[in-house]
């Protein structure tokens, strides 16, 4: 809960403008509306004269589906029940929507204390500890002291002429006078050496399990932890499997678990039961979330999580991966982990190698690709997760965290709207699914007809009328598997006029070439490492869709008309296709927009 202490007018109406809430509902004062000034001057005036007591402000932030009228009626009731105690004005309750979660706003004028808010979740019927589980926590990026390098005024104009003169050499390389071999001293690096390029950088999150304080000691905690584990997967490996794909109910086989506890360990005065509610929020996580990986899933600043060992756990964070302060607790803890993802989302322990979609978070779509063990060289099964935030970013989220300006974001609109085709092309984790996510909702009018083609959920809409059609690896009963080429040439004969594929990776490719030169709009991500290498790598997959002519594949792109390069979650490059080339086989590019050096990065 936000708690803000306001002494004066001024305050009051700056707060006012930054959270206050009229969307949904409010109570008091007297009409809706009425501005914190009045209401604190005139309607419930300070009974010991003009701001001589301050006014406080409370901000709650709410998973709840009690409707606004309903959260501000209770939050009421919960403060008269405590208004004689306190002795306080309740000026005004209103609540509204802020992002996906209802938020109720509380000012108050108190004469003797504070009202205690401590079992508010539980007086509106919300479950706190599960409400706790699920906001957003924040770490952030250390440097280890020893790895910083401070270079002064006159080593970095050194630098600059030494790299200056290195690459004249370079230019003037030939056979005769190798490059390296006309070097007068060492070779200078294109960059100074930095605490990040070293990969020095951690990134500390202080997780749930940092924040848990227990009666008995850490390691006794994760002995009762580990034993009741094994006990899980041993004993009542069956019914935790049964659990996992929906047969029966978590919360029954969480009571056979506590049994087990409480039998084993309280009832033999090993663990107090005081400790009981963090054990069981501990093994709940484990057995039913993504345990310790959780906290990197539930950071808004985590874009991937990348797991090659029990000690080895990265987070990409806009585009760039840094080691974490999180581990498992050893290599058998590690393996549950896996296993439990695994038959959590029907995948075969035997597989090799499999990409799948977990759609069980509340909060973000999960892409996971997974290696196992027997063909991991480190010897530990390896898991890369991708999170797809299950609220989309639109154009003033991708303004604000600097991925464009208004300016590219008006030209990649228009580009929607009169564009054959466009590529957002870039290394992973650069942000092409995000920007494409955002081109699909506001780029195309609302009449067009689209349908998107994608190997995993990451694409979706709030606008009506787009078909979603996605890859079928691992097919149920009844079904079929369906490969991304095939969903390509589902498509020829789909009727639509905006094309889109998720990610192109092999021949679907074709399918928009077919499709873009045919008149139909078509939109895609790829993998490349430029702008312009962009439209060979298109040639190289469509070859695997049996196109028979390399050059007459790459005359036919010039369909794909813009070209959005992306790197570091920005738009670095906008390049446009005007043409062929017929005597240099190459396409006719025109640069569009280039990210200033002083932007970048």
């Amino acid at each position: 809960m936000r708690c803000i202490t306001v002494r004066n007018k001024a305050s009051l109406q700056q707060l006012e403008k930054d959270y206050r809430h009229y969307e949904t509902a409010e109570t008091m004062p007297f009409a809706k509306g009425t501005s914190f000034a009045e209401i604190a001057e005139v309607v419930v005036p300070d009974k010991d004269g003009p701001w001589k007591n301050p006014l406080t402000f409370y901000e709650s932030e709410h998973s709840t589906t009690i409707g606004g009228d309903s959260l501000c009626k209770k939050t009421r009731d919960f403060l008269e029940l405590q208004k004689e105690e306190c002795d306080m004005q309740i000026l005004s309750i209103s609540a509204g929507m802020k992002g996906s979660n209802l938020c109720v706003d509380i000012l108050i004028r108190c004469y003797k204390k504070h009202p205690d808010f401590s079992n508010f979740l539980a007086y509106i019927g919300e479950d706190a500890d599960a409400f706790s589980k699920e906001e957003n926590v924040e770490g952030k990026l250390i440097v280890k002291s020893n790895t910083k390098t401070v270079f002064s005024k006159e080593e970095i104009e050194e630098y600059k002429a030494a790299l200056q003169e290195q690459n004249k050499l370079l230019l003037d390389a030939t056979e005769e006078h190798p490059f390296l071999n006309s070097l007068h001293g060492r070779y200078v690096p294109v960059d100074l050496p930095s605490a990040e390029y070293n990969g020095d950088m951690i990134y500390d999150l202080k997780t749930r399990d940092m924040q848990t304080s227990t009666i008995i000691t850490y390691d006794n905690f994760i002995r009762i932890f580990t034993e009741t584990m094994n006990y899980i997967t041993g004993v009542e490996k069956d019914s935790y499997y049964n659990v996992m794909q929906g047969k029966t109910k978590e919360e029954d086989f969480m009571s056979i678990v506590k049994t087990f506890v409480v039998k084993n360990y309280i009832n033999t005065k090993q663990m107090p039961q005081e400790d009981l509610p963090a054990l069981m929020d501990k093994l709940y996580r484990a057995l039913f979330k993504l345990y310790i990986v959780q906290d990197l899933i539930d950071d808004p600043q985590v874009t991937d999580v990348k797991i090659t060992a029990p000690d080895d756990i990265r987070a990409r964070i806009r585009g760039k991966a840094y080691s974490s302060n999180i581990t498992f607790i050893s290599d058998d803890d590690y393996v549950r982990f896996v296993t439990g993802v695994l038959i959590k989302n029907r995948i075969s322990l035997t597989r090799k190698q499999e990409t799948f979609t977990d759609d069980h978070d509340d909060n973000y779509i999960l892409r996971f690709s997974f290696i196992a063990a027997y063909v991991s060289s480190t010897g530990y099964p390896v898991i890369h997760i991708r999170k797809v935030s299950r609220k989309k970013l639109l154009a003033p989220d991708l303004i604000q965290l600097g991925m464009f300006d208004e300016s590219v974001r008006d030209y990649l609109l228009d580009c929607g709207r009169h564009s054959k085709g466009i590529i957002f092309a870039g290394p992973p984790g650069s942000g092409k699914t995000v920007a494409l996510n955002w081109f699909l909702e506001d780029a195309y009018e609302n009449s067009a007809e689209i349908l998107v083609i994608q190997e995993n959920d990451e694409l979706f809409a709030y606008r009506k009328g787009v078909i979603f059609e996605h890859v079928i690896n691992n097919p149920k009963d009844g079904e079929e598997a369906c490969s991304l080429e095939e969903l390509g040439k589902m498509a020829l004969v789909a009727g639509a006029n905006v094309f889109v594929i998720g990610e192109a990776k092999g021949g679907e490719v074709c399918s928009a070439i077919t499709l873009s030169n045919a008149g139909c709009r078509t939109a895609l991500t790829l993998h490349t490492n430029s702008a312009k290498e962009t439209i060979d790598k298109i040639c190289d997959l469509a070859m695997r869709g049996f196109v028979t002519s390399y050059e007459q594949t790459k005359r036919s792109l010039k369909s794909f008309e813009t070209i959005v390069y992306m790197q570091d979650f920005k738009v670095q490059e906008i390049s446009q296709v005007i043409g062929y080339d017929e005597q240099k086989k190459d396409m006719i590019y025109r640069c569009i927009y280039k990210r200033p050096h002083d932007k970048k990065g």
